[in-house]
């Protein structure tokens, strides 16, 4: 049995205080940590003789925050903050390898290779209490033959979802609905791509359960998939949302197009792509953009006037990357995967820090702050 120490309280007036007993064998409450609050501040996963480390890096100083240790490989690392980014899940998702690229007869070959396929590899999945540290190993969601998990996320009240999509094999031509999950979905309301229906799961209990279900499309470049769930839209940030390479932007002027011509893929076509620019520290920094159904953001980056590539950055304009500015700092990053990260202080563009090892390398969600496009120049 655990000894009981019972302190008495006196008070000025010398009037007794009630005994307060303090259980003198509980463990000592843990420690919370802040949550990040710099616009600079960097959410990376990096390899370590213990495992994969996810920190936090002030660029500048070089400091870092361990958040947790997690078993394994870095590999396929994948990041689902919930709303506040209080809390996170950590996915490792085997498929999860390849930074974008893409052919045509212009562009240049790749700077980086993909990661190298573990067909050995599984699914791992972590819930980790950003500021206590605590780590939980959870169940990956089951996935059957016709369903495709197409994210993870966590909802405001911190309970992982899941969300998949799940193309009807059958389908009756002329069928006017589709049943699914007790409801009928009225077909007419799909023109293009092809019907599917969206589930989204919860966990609880030990366990995964469904709660929401959507008709939704998938087979065109506009099909919504399974962000047409209400509860997608509410889920946090997510580190495949921050690496994405269909980046905005405002079209440069003539001016700055004409300059930067010298820099402009020789073989390509006035149709093949064009020039952006978004701002940081006051400055412009132009980004070579493909154009295909959707503008797409290539490693052609370059800034000042005359224009100059951005020093030491490895990507090519055949790379797809990336592209994230808070206040001065601009973030390059392979897309989706978001690895080889390089990061660079404006006006100087002076490169800050770069890794060949990290992955799933984001500003944290809550805290960048993007310099407005007008206000560069």
């Amino acid at each position: 049995m655990r000894a009981l120490v019972v302190v008495m309280l006196v008070s000025l007036s010398c009037k007794k205080s009630p005994p307060v007993v303090v259980d003198a064998g509980a463990p000592p409450a843990p420690v919370l940590r802040a949550l990040p609050s710099a616009p600079s501040t960097l959410s990376l996963l990096e390899p370590t003789d213990a495992g994969c480390e996810w920190r936090t890096m002030e660029p500048l100083s070089g400091a870092t925050t361990a958040l947790a240790t997690l078993p394994g490989s870095c590999v396929g690392a994948r990041i689902m903050w919930s709303p506040d980014t209080s809390k996170a899940l950590v996915w490792f998702d085997p498929e999860h390898l390849t930074h974008s690229a893409y052919s045509a007869n212009f562009a240049s070959k790749p700077a980086f290779a993909d990661a190298p396929r573990d067909e050995a590899a599984r699914s791992r999945l972590f819930a980790v209490d950003v500021r206590s540290g605590e780590v939980k190993p959870l169940v990956m969601p089951p996935v059957s033959e016709v369903q495709q998990l197409e994210e993870l996320g966590l909802g405001a009240d911190g309970v992982p979802l899941a969300f998949f999509t799940e193309t009807p094999r059958k389908l009756d031509a002329g069928a006017k609905s589709l049943e699914a999950d007790g409801q009928s979905f009225d077909l007419s309301e799909i023109h293009e791509g092809a019907p599917t229906i969206a589930r989204a799961f919860r966990f609880a209990d030990g366990g995964w359960s469904r709660f929401e279900t959507k008709l939704t499309t998938t087979g065109w470049d506009y099909a919504l998939g399974a962000s047409a769930l209400d509860s997608y839209s509410k889920a946090g940030p997510r580190s495949t949302q921050l690496s994405t390479s269909m980046n905005g932007g405002d079209s440069a002027e003539e001016k700055e197009v004409e300059a930067l011509k010298k820099l402009t893929p020789p073989k390509a076509a006035p149709d093949d792509g064009a020039w952006i620019f978004v701002g940081a520290g006051g400055a412009r920094v132009y980004v070579w953009q493909v154009s295909a159904e959707f503008a797409i953001t290539t490693g052609l980056i370059a800034t000042g006037m005359p224009p100059a590539t951005l020093p030491q950055l490895g990507f090519t304009d055949g790379d797809l990357v990336a592209l994230r500015t808070s206040g001065p700092f601009v973030l390059v990053t392979a897309s989706d995967v978001g690895t080889h990260p390089r990061l660079y202080q404006l006006p100087a563009a002076k490169r800050v820090f770069a890794s060949d090892s990290a992955r799933a390398v984001t500003f944290w969600p809550t805290t960048a702050k993007p310099e407005s496009h007008e206000d560069s120049h």
